[in-house]
């Protein structure tokens, strides 16, 4: 079977998706044909990094050492997905997308479908697995992976190759075509165990997509991961809808084998010559401190490249922090979510005090390594107030870099759902950009976007010329010609 992979991100190159490099793998292995479209270099090319350069909370960085393709708009995406689908032929178009990305996902379905009315359409990912029934109505879908797809989609190719009914194949929606109007909801099947998957495959990328910027530098990034899921429960994350969806199939939680981890990493850095490893497990601390040993010699030994982890408060020990830095670690991105305790005590469901947070990120600064910080601000039931509690503490913990975003409903979500039910949210959210469309009873959407703005300049500048940020708030303008004149130590 000839399967076309559709990757509808388009807000700039760097972000290799890990799901396609293991679906196109695994596909491999079992004898089908494979090609992606990614969307990458089309449309708002780097819109939100240039948002965060402009809000002080990234660094600039160098272009990559090879040339960039020519820039593209949508017109030249449809008509660039049109030719691949004529010259590729494909028997199945497969999207993956979140929230954000599923409107374009969509789209290119219908291209596909226009097209060559016979090929199948499958969509899978966070959106359609937390959202089947509403995706499987749509007429140009014709199956909805939910739950991890790669023993799925293989299953599916053989059996659409044999020509064999698909009615009863475990992961997969489908419309009834005994029954019209009706859809075939076959239940999930059972975590698969990681060690299992192929290695990674990148061919099907540009050589110019495995560039990324970090911290002013530009480097060639191998995307990864040594585990699936997450040991916490975070209102605001996908995870929790995603344990409660999925709980009777196994542990929510798992990790791959440190040996099978680092051998298919060693592999990937010989064949595309990759300098730096970004790790994308939920919370790289949240391993147990053996599994966290175990991997650091074999890293250490075999990789020696130096990488980044996301970590979660609740779970960073000095131990921990200390074998991530022998292991080679030079950034950790670690959540505050809100500086207000009553919000993450209440709202998120992050159980931790304003004193442990800044013990947490003493015991990680004094290792060395580089640390930073993600927040977000236009809560549910959030005032001014506890958005410059969020200001105040990222200034005591006084990090190399601060990010923040403005909340966004994702379906599913308690946190979302909340936003809902109270009448909060004033318009469909835009997921691609950094405005936000909440409304809370204490502040607007327009005050949320002027903090998002201002937010790393609030914990850098003197407070005296807080007045100054206050008046780059309520005017966009103003904010793009004064905010980069403000030159503050990090950024």
């Amino acid at each position: 079977m000839r399967v076309l992979f559709v990757y509808p991100h388009t807000l700039g190159h760097g972000d290799v998706p890990i799901a396609l490099t293991v679906l196109s793998a695994v596909l491999r292995r079992a004898g089908h044909q494979v090609k992606v479209f990614d969307c990458s270099f089309y449309a708002n090319n780097d819109y939100v990094r240039s948002m965060k350069e402009l809000c002080g909370m990234v660094r600039p960085a160098p272009k990559p050492p090879i040339e960039a393709p020519s820039a593209k708009g949508l017109v030249d995406l449809r008509q660039d997905f049109a030719v691949i689908v004529k010259a590729f032929n494909p028997h199945i178009v497969g999207v993956t997308c979140s929230t954000a990305i599923y409107p374009l996902g969509l789209e290119c379905a219908q291209i596909a479908k226009m097209i060559d009315s016979g090929v199948k359409t499958i969509f899978g990912g966070v959106h359609p697995t937390l959202c089947p029934e509403e995706v499987i109505p749509e007429e140009v879908v014709d199956f909805v992976c939910v739950g991890e797809g790669e023993e799925a989609l293989v299953e599916l190719c053989d059996v659409l190759e044999q020509k064999k009914p698909v009615r009863n194949i475990r992961n997969i929606w489908l419309k009834d075509p005994d029954n019209p109007g009706q859809i075939i909801s076959n239940e999930p099947r059972p975590f698969l165990n990681m060690n299992t998957l192929p290695v990674q495959d990148y061919q099907d990328f540009a050589q110019y997509s495995l560039y990324r910027p970090f911290d002013g530098k530009i480097y060639k990034m191998l995307h990864t991961e040594f585990s699936r899921g997450c040991v916490f429960n975070c209102f605001y994350c996908a995870n929790h809808a995603l344990r409660e969806m999925l709980k009777s199939f196994g542990r929510y939680h798992r990790c791959k084998d440190p040996a099978v981890t680092v051998e298919h990493i060693k592999e990937l850095v010989q064949k595309y010559e990759f300098n730096f490893i970004r790790i994308w497990d939920e919370d790289f601390t949240g391993h147990p401190v053996e599994y966290l040993k175990a991997i650091a010699v074999l890293y250490k030994k075999e990789i020696g490249l130096p990488f980044l982890v996301y970590a979660d408060t609740r779970s960073v020990t000095e131990e921990k922090v200390m074998i991530l830095k022998d292991m080679g670690c030079v950034t950790m991105a670690i959540g505050i979510g809100s500086g207000s305790y009553w919000m993450r005590r209440y709202v998120l469901n992050r159980n931790i005090t304003n004193e442990e947070i800044i013990l947490k990120f003493e015991i990680a600064k004094k290792s060395g390594i580089r640390i930073s910080t993600y927040n977000m601000i236009g809560l549910p039931f959030e005032t001014r107030e506890m958005v410059f509690e969020t200001i105040r503490l990222n200034r005591q913990v006084d990090v190399a870099t601060s990010t923040v975003g403005p909340f966004k409903p994702f379906p599913k979500t308690r946190l979302g759902d909340i936003a809902r039910q109270f009448g909060m949210i004033m318009r469909k959210p835009d997921f691609l950009t950094l405005e936000s469309e909440m409304c809370t009873p204490y502040i607007d959407d327009k005050e949320i976007d002027g903090l998002v703005r201002t937010f790393a300049y609030y914990l850098k500048v003197p407070e005296h010329m807080f007045p100054i940020l206050e008046l780059c708030e309520k005017d966009e303008k103003l904010a793009e010609q004064l905010l980069p004149h403000l030159k503050i130590e990090g950024i």
